[in-house]
Formats: structure tokens, sequence, C-alpha cells
């Protein structure tokens, strides 16, 4: 799993000044910028001690959660969001030197991040946004976050509950589903997709890790109008995390498409299981392929 943060500074010089970050383990990566441990970046050094303010969770891979902390550090050079920010967000007029502290306060870094989860490239994700007690963001701020409809936000009070929560999400997830549905064996189908009834190819062993990019970071192949690579999308095949049932991506994703007659996305929300019904968002089917298959 991989997150995205922000942290802000309880320095007296520098209060409330921030810091975005990536990693794949926020315990251990605050440790380091507090300097408890080795490591750490530079620019956190000096401005000691750091609190969470908050962690995004829920990329389906890590070339996303990169992607997205760049655009979160640098929202004027990103193309997913500089046109937005330059027309959602009003910049007050002030000095170059308060215009910089302005840039880098809690009170920008949260509205840079309202847009970006509101962005045509991250809202379909479904990120979750873990908000810390004791953090100097307002509750309006929190509020304007809620404008995604696919973002959720969960208040917790430390690490302890933040990870106690994360994995009762999994267990649940599981749980969730009826034990009677899950198994599909003797049903013939593993060897074919269900939608299509055409057998697969096995050609997923040698998936290359460029190959998984364009499943995971572009919507380029998924359409059905996009002819040349059609026949090359069949070869990609993805499991429900519940009971493995196998489908096309491409199968999978025209299907829910057509079924919701979504003619303005080249990729679904969500996506139904045929086999036990659960439902899943379309970014945990692919994550599903590409941890498969990039290792």
């Amino acid at each position: 799993m991989y997150f995205c943060y922000i942290l802000y500074s309880l320095h007296e010089k520098y209060l409330y000044s921030t810091y975005i970050g990536f990693t794949d383990d926020p315990l251990h990566r605050i440790r380091q910028h507090n300097g408890e441990i080795k490591g750490g970046a530079k620019f956190t050094k000096r401005r000691r001690p750091w609190k969470l303010a908050l962690v995004i969770s829920n990329f389906p891979n890590k070339i996303a959660a990169l992607k997205f902390e760049w655009a979160w550090q640098n929202p004027f050079s990103s193309n997913f969001i500089k046109e937005d920010i330059e027309n959602k967000i009003i910049i007050p007029k002030m000095n170059k030197k308060k215009l910089s502290n302005y840039y880098n306060s809690i009170k920008f870094k949260i509205e840079v991040l309202n847009v970006l989860i509101n962005s045509k490239v991250f809202e379909r994700i479904n990120l979750n946004i873990n908000i810390f007690e004791d953090n100097p963001i307002d509750d309006i701020t929190i509020s304007d976050i809620l404008i995604s409809n696919f973002t959720k936000i969960n208040k917790i009070n430390n690490f302890e509950e933040f990870k106690k929560n994360m994995n009762d999400h999994k267990i649940n997830e599981i749980n969730d589903v009826d034990e009677d549905l899950i198994s599909f064996e003797g049903l013939n189908i593993a060897d074919k997709c269900i939608i299509c009834e055409e057998e697969f190819n096995n050609k997923n062993k040698n998936i290359k890790k460029d190959e998984i990019n364009i499943l995971s970071e572009s919507s380029e192949g998924i359409n059905e109008d996009n002819k040349d690579n059609k026949d090359n999308n069949k070869e990609y095949i993805v499991k429900c995390k519940v009971c493995k049932c196998p489908f096309h991506m491409i199968c999978l994703a025209n299907y829910e498409l057509n079924k919701n007659n979504d003619i303005f996305n080249l990729v679904p929300k969500k996506a139904d299981c045929f086999v036990c019904g659960k439902s899943l968002i379309w970014s945990e089917w692919v994550k599903d392929f590409t941890d498969q298959y990039k290792k």
C-alpha cells in the first residue's frame, strides 16, 4: 500500500509550514523526518518537530501515488491541475516573501488537494483521506474536501488507530461476501472470459512493466473505439479479488460502461463480479492485475 501525506512544522520560526511526501510506511517516515531514525528529507531537518496533518491512501499502485505527490507539490507545473489551480483558487495579492509563505501554508496545500482529488485524473480512484485530530486544518477546509463524490474522509486520533482501520477494512472486505457464492469450481469458466466466452491466451505471464503502465496509469486501450489496441487488450486478464473469477479487462470495462450508458468516460467507476457479485472500484481491479504481474 502506498500513501501521500502532508506534515506541518511545530518549530517556532517555521510554525505551520508544510512538507508533502510519499511513502509505503507513514509511521516509519514521520520518525525519519523528526530525526528519531536515519533518513528523511534535508528540507525537514531544520524545521523539526513535525506532525502529520493527513495521510491519503488507496492508490492503485506506486506510480499513481508518485504522480499525485508531484502534482500536489508542484500545482502550477502539473498538467493535471495547472489550469484548475489558476481558475479555482484565488491567490491573494502580496509581496514575494509573503506569497512564498502562503504557497507553503497548510491552507493553500489543502486547497490544492481539493482541486487535485476532483481532477479528471484522480476523481475516480476513490481515495481515502485520513485526517489526524489536533491539526491546524479547520472544519471549513475539511468540508471543502467533501466535494469529491468518490473520496472518503476518516478522522483518526493516532497512527495505531490508522493502522487498525486499514487492517479492519481489508478483513471486512473479504467477510462481506457470502461464502456460498465464492466458489466457482466445476463451472468450467477459469479458462475463459465469462463475458465474451473466449478462452484466455495466457500471455499475462510475459507482460512487461511498461505494458502495466498502460493499464493502470492511462485510459488508452480500454475503450473499444481504440481499434489498434483492442486485440492486444484481450491479452490482459483481471481477477476478482474475492472469488478469483477471471475476465478480459477490456470486456469487463466495456460491459460496465455500456450497462451504465457511460459514453463520456474510457474506464468505469466500478465493476461487479459476475460470480460472487462483489462490487469493486475500477482501481481495485487494476491493482490486482498490477500487483500480480509486475513482480
